[in-house]
Order: structure tokens, then sequence, then C-alpha cells
């Protein structure tokens, strides 16, 4: 089931896509809803978020291919393979949806760079959980996108800017709740070509046991969400550009890149 939040006028509502339409829903999608007969083409609305997310996590170096270019980054060896997840918060304020523009700051060193990834929706508040357990606080999945400013990387003692800049975490298109996440090819194209490939076998620590590992000391709510990690090299994004993430049984998160001021203005 693809279940997308969307606008309509001026109205917000969570719906279930069939083909080309979307089925509005009453309830909650975190526990008991109900599909109406109130039905819109996509065309006619406004994909969001899938959520209200009020917390964004990344586990780190997730992938082996990643280790060298990491430490790339930062100018150094790559790094030791991680024993257990590193989770770090991506800010909220990041989050954008499917077609909203990756803006590129006035101010960025030009090394902006597309980290596409699988994400996985919390569906229920989960605290001490066992890597066993999980999966059943698992909702479903969608497409992300770690934007992330490498000098910033270096620069910075923290990922603030770097990861947590508007725009920087789109999500999208919509949360799909009957996937395999451990099987999932990922695709990343840039004006159409490939730039990145990879499936989530490959992920060192599962969504389960990422969630798990969060839950022992921060509690997750319904509507968090928690990235897959990025794979292999990554390369600069620039004005103009179109970048799409591209997961086979979930669907295309796709978004225009644009200069900060094309989006507020000159000064």
């Amino acid at each position: 089931m693809k279940i997308a939040r969307f606008r309509t006028g001026r109205r917000v509502a969570y719906g279930v896509v069939f083909d080309e339409e979307i089925a509005e829903i009453r309830g909650s999608i975190y526990t008991k809803f109900r599909i109406t007969d109130t039905r819109y083409p996509l065309s006619e609305v406004k994909l969001l978020p899938p959520t209200e997310a009020t917390e964004l996590w990344g586990p780190g170096l997730n992938f082996l291919d990643h280790l060298e270019f990491a430490g790339s980054v930062f100018g150094q060896e790559a790094p030791p393979v991680p024993q257990h997840p590193q989770p770090w918060r991506k800010g909220r304020n990041a989050m954008t949806g499917v077609n909203d523009p990756i803006i590129i700051p006035k101010d960025t060193a030009g090394e902006v760079h597309y980290e596409g990834e699988a994400v996985a929706i919390i569906g229920k508040t989960c605290r001490r959980i066992s890597p066993e357990r999980a999966g059943q606080f698992i909702l479903g999945y969608t497409c992300g996108n770690d934007v992330s400013e490498r000098a910033w990387q270096r620069d910075d003692w923290t990922f603030w800017r770097a990861k947590g800049a508007d725009t920087f975490a789109p999500v999208g298109p919509w949360i799909e709740t009957e996937v395999n996440p451990t099987g999932l090819d990922l695709l990343v194209r840039i004006n159409g070509a490939e730039a990145q490939r990879c499936n989530t076998r490959d992920m060192l620590f599962t969504f389960p046991e990422i969630v798990s590992y969060i839950s022992q000391q921060v509690t997750l709510r319904p509507g968090d969400l928690v990235f897959s990690g990025a794979t292999g090299v990554t390369c600069a994004i620039k004005p103009g550009d179109t970048v799409e993430v591209d997961i086979p049984g979930i669907g295309v998160l796709s978004n225009p890149v644009i200069a900060e001021f094309d989006a507020s203005g000159p000064g």
C-alpha cells in the first residue's frame, strides 16, 4: 500500500495511491483508517513529505564502499569499519518533498553532494526495543536524499549545516508499507544519467538494528525518519540539475536544484 500526504487547495490530507489516483483516508495512518470515496488525480494534487516528522536520523557510515570516500572528505585514511550504528540527527527544517527544489545556499563552497538513500518511517512509539522486535515499529519505507555540503563537513565540528541546511532532506514520494527492506535496489540519476547504484542488502546495519540502537537512548515516535546511509562516491550538484532517487518497489523522488537567490530574490 502506498500512503501519501498531499495538499489539495488549502487542505492537507493523507491518501492511498491507486495508479494515477489518490483516495483520501479518514483516521490515522499509524493506528486505523478507512479509505473514502473521495478521489483526486495525482496530477492535480501536491505531494508533501510523507510525514510531519519530529526527528530525522542518519546511521553514519553504513556501507563499506563509502568508508574510503568518507576518509577523503576529511583528508584522512578510511575510518575503521564501525562495530555498531553511529546515529546522528538531521535537521527537521531540512525536510522537503518530491519535486520541491534543493536550494544551494549562497555561501556554500560549491561542494553540495547528493546521497540517495532508503528511509524507514516509524509507525509506533518505541523505546528500548530489541532488533528482533524493531521491524514491528516500522510503518513502511520511502526514498530519501541526504544532501551534504562536504566543505562544511570538514570545517565544522558538527553536521549542523553540512547536512541540516534548509531543503537538504528531500523525502518521498510516499510510504510503501509492503516492501522487503533487505533487498532494495537504489539508483540515483543526475539529469537522467546514472550516478549511484546500490542495494540495501549491503547495509552494515539493517533498519531494525539501527532503530533498536537509537531507541536504547532516544524515544522514536510515529512519523520519525531513519535513513539507510549512503554508498560509494558522490559528486557535487549544481543549479539547473535534477536529482532522482529511484527505488523500484517504492517510487521515484525527483528534485530540481536551484541557487538560493532563485528562491528568495537578490540580496
